[in-house]
């Protein structure tokens, strides 16, 4: 998937990929208005996003419904490396929620994409277009 991003007003950014646009800002405190979230905000969100679409799709093939099922990621940081986090995702199921699923619900929600790719270590390699 190709990803285009334009410099819009002030610190916003306009990602746009097939017939989608993400808009995000930063901060007030280094120059954003927060009318979006930033950047950082969307990788988070990202995470449970996904675990929970795994959570319904299991569900809907066992004919259970999803709705009261809520689905929560809180976010902790290393002491001595900001950049090392840990995430818990916790799912809060009703109590109607059938006892014999729950163990194979948690690893449904752990087939999640996103996860996976973080886990695999992605490359990055960022350059220049068009340079001579």
């Amino acid at each position: 998937m190709d990803i285009v991003v334009d410099m819009l007003t002030g610190q916003q950014l306009s990602a746009k990929f097939g017939d989608f646009e993400i808009i995000s800002d930063q901060s007030q405190h280094i120059g954003g208005d927060e009318q979006y979230p930033e950047p950082f905000d969307y990788f988070l969100a990202s995470m449970p996003l996904c675990a929970a679409f795994y959570v319904r799709q299991f569900c809907k093939t066992r004919e259970i419904d999803a709705r009261d099922i809520v689905i929560r990621q809180s976010t902790a940081s290393d002491s001595e490396d900001k950049y090392k986090k840990t995430f818990q995702i916790e799912i809060d199921l009703p109590e109607s929620f059938p006892k014999k699923y729950k163990k194979a619900l948690i690893a449904a929600a752990n087939t999640c994409t996103v996860k996976k790719v973080i886990q695999a270590q992605p490359e990055f390699k960022i350059s220049l277009a068009n340079t001579d």
